[in-house]
């Protein structure tokens, strides 16, 4: 399980870069995020992975040994070259305070963290992580997602009169990365 640690930090680190990135859009906005829209947005989240991880582990076992390192290879590069060049995620911060009260409701939460989820059911297939490991990977997406959400609210608090960088090509390169990985 310890060898699997670091593909796991690196995985949920990859997909909170967006949860950071609509945080720091909240903040920037001065939209507040209360504890409760975190969970709500980071379970989402951490459910969609852990499922896709336990279907990946299904398709794993019927592909032959060799096969399933590239096949996870494929997956994972593929999403890290969409996120790379994709910019659409920024956007869909932006509008998630549908009421305009400047507070991220349950409701609205919950179309978040469906919008957020969408990498992680495709990482979670491609990722490659045993079974027993699903359960930390699961807990760490947890709370490096609600990490990411918090930093990124309370930073894009702070730079909001300075930029509004989009950082969702961080997440790119660093699932290409966890591609290349599942080479050696």
């Amino acid at each position: 399980m310890y060898s699997y640690l670091f593909e796991i930090l690196i995985l949920v680190t990859a997909l909170s870069v967006d949860a950071f990135a609509a945080g720091f859009v909240y903040g920037v906005s001065k939209i507040k995020v209360p504890f409760l829209s975190v969970t709500i947005v980071t379970g989402i989240s951490g459910l969609i992975l852990a499922a896709s991880l336990l279907a990946g582990n299904l398709v794993s076992s019927l592909l032959p040994g060799n096969v399933t390192g590239y096949f996870s290879f494929l997956l994972l590069f593929v999403l890290g070259l969409t996120k790379l060049f994709d910019r659409s995620r920024h956007d869909e911060a932006e509008t998630a305070d549908k009421n305009k009260d400047a507070v991220l409701s349950p409701t609205e939460a919950l179309t978040l963290g469906a919008a957020l989820s969408i990498d992680s059911l495709a990482a979670g297939i491609g990722a490659g992580i045993p079974v027993s490991c699903i359960f930390a990977a699961f807990v760490s997406s947890l709370f490096v997602g609600a990490l990411a959400i918090l930093l990124g609210s309370f930073l894009g608090g702070l730079i909001s009169s300075r930029c509004r960088s989009n950082l969702c090509w961080v997440s790119g390169v660093l699932l290409i990365l966890l591609a290349f990985m599942k080479l050696l």
